[in-house]
This record gives structure tokens, C-alpha cells and sequence, in this order.
């Protein structure tokens, strides 16, 4: 029955109408992945050849073992917020004797299938063969990368399970916040080590490989236990067989997974492509990926300056929504008053937008870990400045573009168009330019540059998880003043 499914997942995809359409976007994916896994892979062989050198009279074994700890900790912070959880459209099959069980069971299996999952095994298989297994033997290498497997599909489904049971759950989120920043609070003061609880975990397998069931145990264990949640939640009258009136069409309709957040995504990316402005920012954006050439490449900036680095960290990961967020609501002045009684929910709009820049700045940074050739510190500004970013900039940039917006035409170049430009433009710099350092800059004048990076990230860390709160009080100030602005319009 599972080969029945995925021949039908398949049939549906490619026997689709807009197929064709969606090949571009699908395309971009793939090539997004690809990516991932060619870092994931020079990453993996550097750190199984080059460690030593980095990290000199320290058995690099030994030092992996002990950071393991960390990098799965990160690893799930990660899917958290970027993780789908498996669906499956099953309106197609109630009028058939299928068990609920072969839907449950097909949509998780199907979802180990994932990029996610790949990066963790590509990222460690060198050094299971290069390293342990030169040094314990082959058996022992093969089974300690089996642990590494067991341990990224136990992640994998605990993240599914967390968010599941989060819907039910609300304050279980801040619950985890708190343990892990009690955990590290342990960790910082020394208080704990988990470095060496990791080594200890983690190196136990060497020493007796059989240990390396255990992980595969626990990967067991939490699918069933997804399985019995997934079993226990999930009926059939609770699925509508209605169609939504509203349906995503054209390039970006594969956005239609996410709801009406995906609908309201697709008409602004069909804006942006459609309207010779909003194109050429976006045009421009991808021109400042190359911006930190400027820098990176310098001497003198590395040696002595490297604090710009931030700076150009900023704009490398979020050059999208700097340009277009500060004409967040001057895009669709010419229809303003239609955005206003269009029948949608207005945190939604807002949602919808900062989801776009969010995904527009992970997309940024992804493509920003080609710089690190030019040094591995330079991915560390430019993650602490996407973190920064996502969780501080855009959210102001998003406030301040609702300070007296100004009308725009959509089919007028950018060159030498002062169109839409106004005092809120020059506000943005603001945050963009000043925030950022105003954590940093204190610390690293102290010659602690290092922990200034990491407050940034966290500030911007921070901030993203408080998203639902900012997102309510951009909606609300919107909503005091929809008006005001919308006679703005009308009045240029």
C-alpha cells in the first residue's frame, strides 16, 4: 500500500495543470539543497582532516564526541522553526477500506525523507571513516555514524511530536526556553559540563559499540510514539471536503500547503514579479548577496576592522527586506482601500509579510556560506547579524514603513524614482545600521567581540521567538491608523 501512495504523491505532482508553472520554484529547491549538502560535505571532510591543525593536542574524536551534545541541541532548534510536520490529503481515500494506519504509518516514513536528515549524516560520515574507524576499527565506525543516524531521526521525530503536542500545549514553548536557558546558565558557570557529559555519551560507543543501539532504540520510540498521537488525534470528521473558495494559482500555487499565510505569500511574490519596481528591488537584493566582497576580501578589514563585518553581515543576509519592507504598505497603494475590506483577517496580512522576509533572509544566509572561504568567522558574523535580523530589524522596518506611507507606481523604474520616499525611508537606517551595534559595540571596544556577536544573536533570537507578540502589536498599530493612511493615498 505505501508503493500505492507514492505512486499516487507522484501521479499527482506531475499529472497537475500547473506542473510546469511550479517547475521553476521546485527547480531553485533542489538547487538550495544541493547546496546544503556540498557545504554539509566539504564541512565533513574538513572537519575530519583539518581538526587536528585547528585544535592541536586534542584527540579530535574525542573533541566531536564532545560537542555532539551541542550540535543536536542546535539541530533541534532548527527543525523547531523550519520542520514541517507530515500531511497527507486523504479526502481522495475515506470511501475506500484503507486502515488509518497505512495513512499514518506512510506520512511518517515518508517524512524521513528530508534535507534535514541528510545534512547531519553528511556532515559526520567522514569522520566515522577517516577518523574512528582508521582508529577503532571499521566495525566501530560504522556503528558509531549508526549512532549519529539513530540520534538525527530521533530529533527528527521528537520535533514533529513537540510541535504536535504544542497545539494542545501552548506554554510548552516557554517551558523550553526556560529548561535550556537554565541548562545553559549550568553550562556557562561551569556549574555542569556538558561537553564532558556529551564525551562521555557519545564516546561510550567506542568502547563498547554495542551502546550504538540505544539511539536507534529511541528512534523507534518516539516514531511510535507519533504514530499513537498521530492515531489518537487524527478522524476523519474533522477534515473538511469542502473546497477553499480562495485557491493559490500560477507559479507560486505549491504555497497553498501553508494556508492562507501561503495565499497571502503568493500575491505578494505575483506583485513583485509582475510590476517593474518591486522586480528591480528585487533584482537589487540579490546583487547585495555579492556586497560582502567588499569587505571579506580586504586585509586590512580583516585584520584590524573586522567589526564591519557585521554591517555587511546585515545587509548580505537581509537586503530583500531592507528594500521592499520599507514600502511595506506604499506597494499596494493604488488598491489600498480593497486591502482594507478584503475579506482576510489582519494579522494575517502582517503574518503573511514578515514570513516572506524571513524566508527571503534564510534564503539570503544560506547562500552567504559560500563566503566562508574567506574565513570561518565571517559565517559566525553573518549568522549573528540573519538572527539579528529576523528577530529585531524586520519587525521595526515593518513599524516604522507604516509612518505616513507614500504612494507609488508599480511600473516605474527604481533608477532615479523618489517615488514612496519619505521620512520613514531615513528611519530605517535606524535599526538597521545602529541596533545591531549598539550590543556589539560596547563589548567589542572591551575586546570582547566575541560575546558582543553572541548578545546580538541572542537579542535577535530573542525577538524571533517573541514573533507572535510583535506580529499583534504591528496589527494593532496598523489598525488604529488604517485609515489616516488610506486618506494619505487617496489625497496624492
Amino acid at each position: 500500500m505505501i508503493q500505492t501512495f507514492i505512486s499516487h504523491a507522484w501521479k499527482e505532482s506531475f499529472r497537475s495543470p500547473i506542473w510546469a508553472k511550479n517547475l521553476l520554484a521546485n527547480i531553485f529547491l533542489g538547487f538550495v539543497g544541493v547546496m546544503l549538502m556540498v557545504y554539509a560535505i566539504m564541512a565533513g571532510v574538513g572537519i575530519a582532516f583539518g581538526l587536528e591543525e585547528v585544535v592541536p593536542g586534542k584527540d579530535p574524536v574525542e573533541l566531536i564526541n564532545s560537542l555532539l551534545l551541542y550540535y543536536f541541541f542546535f539541530e533541534f532548534m532548527i527543525r523547531f522553526f523550519l520542520q514541517n510536520v507530515p500531511v497527507l490529503s486523504i479526502q481522495p481515500y475515506l470511501h475506500l477500506p484503507i486502515k488509518k494506519s497505512q495513512f499514518l504509518h506512510f506520512m511518517l516514513r515518508k517524512s524521513q525523507v528530508s534535507v534535514f536528515n541528510l545534512l547531519a549524516i553528511f556532515l559526520f560520515a567522514p569522520t566515522a571513516i577517516v577518523r574512528v574507524g582508521r582508529e577503532y576499527g571499521a566495525l566501530t565506525g560504522l556503528l558509531w555514524l549508526v549512532m549519529i543516524i539513530g540520534m538525527v531521526f530521533t530529533i527528527h521525530f521528537l520535533g514533529i511530536l513537540f510541535k504536535k503536542k504544542l497545539n494542545d500545549m501552548p506554554n510548552l514553548l516557554l517551558g523550553m526556553v526556560i529548561i535550556f536557558a537554565a541548562l545553559g546558565a549550568l553550562d556557562y558557570f561551569q556549574i555542569v559540563s556538558f561537553s564532558m557529559i556529551s564525551d562521555k555519551l557519545f564516546g561510550a560507543v567506542l568502547a563498547q559499540p554495542a551502546f550504538a543501539a540505544i539511539p536507534v532504540a529511541l528512534w523507534l520510540l518516539f516514531y511510535r510514539l507519533n504514530y499513537i498521537y498521530l492515531s489518537k488525534n487524527t478522524y476523519p470528521e474533522e477534515i473538511s471536503t469542502k473546497k477553499n473558495k480562495t485557491r493559490v494559482s500560477g507559479d507560486f500555487a505549491f504555497l497553498k500547503r501553508f494556508g492562507r499565510i501561503g495565499e497571502l505569500i503568493a500575491l505578494e511574490l505575483k506583485l513583485i514579479i509582475r510590476h517593474k519596481r518591486p522586480r528591480n528591488t528585487l533584482v537589487m537584493s540579490g546583487l547585495l548577496l555579492f556586497y560582502g566582497l567588499i569587505f571579506y576580501t580586504q586585509d586590512i578589514y580583516m585584520e584590524e576592522m573586522s567589526g564591519i563585518f557585521l554591517l555587511a553581515g546585515i545587509f548580505v543576509t537581509g537586503a530583500f527586506f531592507i528594500n521592499h519592507g520599507q514600502f511595506l504598505l506604499s506597494w499596494e497603494s493604488g488598491y489600498f482601500d480593497f486591502v482594507l475590506i478584503r475579506k482576510m483577517n489582519l494579522r494575517q496580512y502582517f503574518e503573511a509579510k514578515y514570513y516572506m522576509f524571513v524566508t527571503a533572509c534564510t534564503i539570503a544566509f544560506v547562500a552567504s556560506l559560500g563566503y566562508a572561504y574567506f574565513g570561518v568567522e565571517i559565517i559566525l558574523f553573518n549568522l549573528a547579524a540573519y538572527l539579528f535580523n529576523i528577530g529585531v530589524n524586520i519587525p521595526f522596518v515593518m513599524r516604522i514603513a507604516m509612518f505616513n506611507p507614500k504612494k507609488i507606481d508599480l511600473n516605474k523604474g527604481a533608477a532615479f524614482n523618489y517615488e514612496g520616499v519619505g521620512a520613514a525611508q531615513f528611519l530605517i537606517a535606524i535599526p538597521v545600521l545602529g541596533l545591531p551595534y549598539l550590543f556589539y559595540g560596547p563589548l567589542l571596544a572591551f575586546g570582547y567581540g566575541t560575546y558582543g556577536l553572541l548578545l546580538v544573536a541572542l537579542i535577535g533570537l530573542i525577538g524571533f521567538l517573541l514573533r507572535n507578540k510583535v506580529i499583534d502589536y504591528i496589527t494593532k498599530s496598523f489598525t488604529e491608523n488604517r485609515h489616516k493612511i488610506a486618506a494619505g493615498f487617496r489625497a496624492q
